[in-house]
């Protein structure tokens, strides 16, 4: 029995289409393999099978190239030659006519061109499947630019998103190989995105709510105009300067290139970090150096959130990173993926590898792609999986080195980041909130000793020979000890768990920071 079977007629019809696009790519096996056809079922080795896939996205339509897109992203999944195939794939198609593209938005501005513009060109200064945009003068003299979405896209997208995710189920059932991938989880945070992309409202809320944070970092955004916002259309300001892509190519002055790269990373972490909602595309085509030296971020419609879960999850992988800790990484790489049926024990050991590999390098002297390309790696030989909200924040930092270095190849990452961990520390540590919390804790902390004096000698007795003693209750167990090789190292991982945890849970926050601080003055001190 083939996918066609279960499906409303309209979706049959999407079927055979598809069944016909598979095959004359060359790829009917491949077909067989998913479910779209009863016949000879292929292998994932097909001759040139990944650029056969990128001319059969590209024959699909524009959630097929999308997707395609995301796909290109996920080494975590994929194997170098299809991530360089997918690569390829632009979301760059041919502009409609003017005169397809009026009555659309006409009717998402609720009036006449010439009752909203004194000028608006017909011809677009871009293109691509959601939407395409034109330049356009208000009445009061302000250049705009006039986003509008192409008419009928909104039900092909709908249409083809969830053939698409009945195929992915289809083929979750008939391939182990294809149920490592998550398709369909895969398919849900990309259906999410895409609808995301779809409102173009959205795409105004986001600019707005994140321009906010960014302006006060001297970063600018385009305003918007919420008289003529809608689902089908925006208006927003037209920056006046030269996108970074262009003066990487034209060429730019070391100075200026220099001041742009350092504005742009700032901006970057400190909206991961600080804000927890950032433009997850930031290519240097969505990046703009203004007449003053300034720097703009355009193109919202991609946006990510490192969520307090995530952020907790991410604190754990940092402890086990600064305390050499492989288990502790593997056991949250194995949570990300969800998939326990794996040899724990052997990545164990290629973690402990990879740790070692970077121990002790100048942290200027590593490129993140390096790390996430060995990282990556190693997850498709176990075949885990990341989540996608967590590859998303993956591919916007690997963006944002590839920016910087194009623009500085001597940037120093660490001198970067280092002013900016103080500051976070200083924040959470004089935050109201945390002063409570810290008092607090302090009280407690106190009659939980009074309570058991017997508490502060087992504190005492682990400072000073820098062990913790664990008591496993268990038949013919003993003591065990832990000890962290490096002091500095638990030290630094303390701190930056304290950071990241001091906005969500304060209380755990101060214990971390307290810890950290107790421990590097007991070092300095024992020395």
């Amino acid at each position: 029995m083939t996918a066609k079977q279960d499906v409303p007629i309209g979706e049959r019809m999407r079927f055979a289409e598809l069944t016909k696009i598979f095959v004359r790519h060359g790829l009917g096996g491949l077909a067989a393999r998913i479910g779209l056809t009863s016949g000879r079922v292929g292998n994932s080795h097909e001759p040139d099978a990944p650029r056969r896939m990128v001319a059969l996205l590209r024959d699909v339509g524009p959630v097929a190239v999308k997707l395609g897109q995301v796909l290109a992203t996920r080494e975590d999944l994929l194997g170098p030659e299809w991530v360089a195939a997918l690569s390829t794939l632009q979301d760059q198609v041919q502009a409609l006519p003017f005169e397809e593209i009026e009555p659309e938005l006409v009717a998402a501005l609720g009036a006449p061109l010439d009752a909203v513009f004194t000028r608006f060109d017909r011809i677009p200064i871009a293109a691509a499947s959601i939407a395409q945009v034109h330049s356009a003068m208000l009445d009061d003299g302000t250049e705009v630019v006039v986003k509008v979405r192409r008419p009928g896209i909104a039900e092909r997208v709908d249409a083809d998103l969830r053939l698409l995710r009945r195929i992915a189920r289809l083929a979750e059932r008939r391939s182990p190989e294809l149920r490592r991938l998550k398709l369909d989880e895969l398919l849900r945070f990309f259906a999410e995105g895409l609808s995301q992309e779809m409102d173009l409202s959205a795409e105004a809320a986001a600019c707005e709510s994140i321009g906010a944070y960014l302006s006060t970092l001297g970063v600018r955004t385009p305003r918007f105009f919420w008289d003529h916002i809608g689902r089908r259309v925006n208006l927003q300001e037209r920056l006046i300067g030269q996108s970074v892509r262009a003066a990487i190519v034209e060429g730019i002055d070391q100075p200026a290139a220099k001041a742009a790269a350092s504005s742009y990373a700032d901006a970057v972490l400190r909206m991961i970090i600080f804000n927890g909602r950032f433009h997850a595309d930031p290519h240097p085509g969505n990046v703009f150096i203004l007449p003053d030296g300034t720097i703009a971020f355009i193109d919202f419609g991609a946006v990510g959130t490192l969520t307090p879960m995530r952020r907790s999850e991410l604190v754990s992988m940092v402890l086990a990173i600064a305390g050499d800790d492989a288990r502790g990484v593997a056991d949250v790489l194995l949570r990300w993926s969800g998939d326990y049926a794996v040899d724990a024990r052997a990545l164990q050991r290629d973690i402990e590898e990879l740790i070692g590999e970077f121990r002790g390098a100048v942290l200027r002297q590593i490129e993140l792609s390096v790390i996430f390309q060995r990282v990556f790696t190693l997850l498709r030989e176990y075949r885990l999986a990341l989540p996608p909200d967590l590859a998303l924040l993956l591919r916007t930092l690997l963006t944002a080195e590839g920016f910087v270095r194009a623009l500085d190849p001597e940037f120093d990452i660490a001198a970067r980041a280092m002013p900016i961990a103080r500051e976070l520390m200083r924040e959470r540590l004089i935050s109201t909130d945390l002063k409570v919390g810290g008092r607090r804790l302090l009280a407690n902390l106190g009659r939980l000793a009074a309570a058991s004096p017997d508490l502060v000698g087992f504190v005492e007795t682990a400072a000073r020979s820098g062990t913790l003693p664990v008591r496993i209750v268990l038949p013919q167990a003993s003591k065990m000890s832990v000890r962290v090789a490096d002091p500095n190292v638990l030290t630094a991982g303390l701190t930056i768990a304290g950071a990241i945890l001091a906005g969500d849970q304060p209380i755990l926050g101060t214990i971390m920071f307290s810890a950290a601080a107790l421990h590097f003055v007991w070092e300095k001190y024992r020395r």
